[in-house]
């Protein structure tokens, strides 16, 4: 009985003596080193592509701004899918599915407004976009949750590291003996438990309020969460298919043909279930911020010999005119995000754009 006493106040005292620690600790970085909170919708699938949370809310704060999301059960920003309406599915980053922005601010909630003045409640914008989705991403985001939305049209929204993404995710090569032909592969998986514990109540609830805990989770997601396939592109010790060395050479050409397969693949996927695609750029980037990956595949397509094989529409030099040539004054403070001034104008490039396309 006296063995069972010193057993309870000593894990009363270390239950106690560790609440106090990490409340000092919450108190000293809430002063020295004050966090942006936020909690994290952003999933990953177990073959390897991001995806939003299924349902629910989440929020996001930078200094002074918080923006906040709902989700809808297909893993779409906004309202459930209405029937009996024209889907636009709309796919792209963290850009088109509009960080930082309230919903009633990105520009495809603006589109969306545009849509109603003309076909009042009959076109709707399905929001797909995930932050750090790149163009390897979206052919097994289809596979997976595409037929859901039944999409009338899809809409893809490029922007300026798309193409980087696609090649460092390795979620596809392509076989250099065949080189028209994908390989289907990966190079994160996440932790199952880890996974699991991030939809928990009590860790969203966490990352709330808790300033600490949101280092925590950057540290957990950086180093714990998953497991490179890869071993970075190590030929010798890589689980997965991966591309030759030579392939991240910025003289070689296989990126750009990797990203041309990858939207023939999601063609081919409207294709077979009767909708429309269609890729748009966001137009709203500069040649300093791209990656050389990315400049190589625009160049490519401005060539009038290697134009994409799909209805292709471009917004950079809208953009640039309404931006008067200087995008600092419409993205937000501290970020590369376009601000509520910079989505409507990419709303209104776009608006330009697909009105042939989608409303003849």
């Amino acid at each position: 009985m006296k063995r069972f006493s010193i057993l309870v106040k000593t894990s009363l005292l270390f239950a106690i003596t560790s609440i106090i620690t990490l409340l000092i600790g919450e108190f000293l970085i809430r002063i020295i080193l004050p966090q942006d909170k936020m909690v994290t919708w952003i999933e990953m699938h177990e073959d390897g592509f991001v995806m939003n949370q299924s349902g629910g809310t989440a929020f996001q704060e930078l200094e002074e701004r918080k923006a906040f999301y709902r989700f809808n059960k297909e893993r779409l920003r906004g309202n459930e899918i209405k029937p009996n309406k024209v889907n636009i599915l709309t796919l792209g980053d963290s850009f088109t599915f509009g960080l930082l922005l309230d919903e009633e601010d990105t520009y495809l909630q603006r589109l969306q407004k545009k849509a109603d003045e003309v076909f009042p409640d009959s076109i709707q914008f399905l929001n797909a976009a995930v932050g750090g989705s790149g163009l390897a991403d979206w052919p097994v985001w289809l596979e997976n949750f595409g037929e859901a939305t039944k999409p009338n049209f899809i809409l893809y929204f490029m922007n300026y590291d798309d193409v980087n993404r696609a090649l460092s995710k390795n979620l596809f090569i392509i076989d250099e003996e065949y080189p028209d032909s994908l390989i289907k592969s990966q190079r994160w998986i996440p932790k199952s438990f880890l996974t699991k514990l991030s939809t928990k109540n009590s860790y969203r609830w966490l990352q709330a309020n808790s300033e600490l805990f949101n280092i925590l989770v950057k540290v957990f997601w950086k180093h714990f969460y998953f497991d490179d396939l890869t071993y970075d592109f190590n030929p010798d010790k890589s689980q997965v298919p991966i591309p030759s060395i030579s392939s991240f050479a910025e003289d070689s050409e296989y990126s750009t043909k990797l990203a041309r397969s990858l939207i023939d693949k999601m063609e081919d996927w409207c294709n077979q279930k009767g909708c429309e695609f269609i890729v748009i750029n966001t137009g709203f980037f500069e040649d300093d911020n791209m990656s050389s990956f990315d400049q190589k595949f625009y160049e490519s397509i401005q060539k009038s010999n290697q134009n994409l094989s799909v209805e292709y529409l471009d917004n950079t030099e809208c953009v640039k005119f309404r931006a008067h040539s200087n995008l600092d004054e419409f993205k937000i403070p501290g970020d590369s995000h376009p601000n509520e001034k910079g989505a409507k104008i990419i709303a209104e490039c776009s608006w330009e754009k697909l009105q042939p396309f989608l409303f003849p």
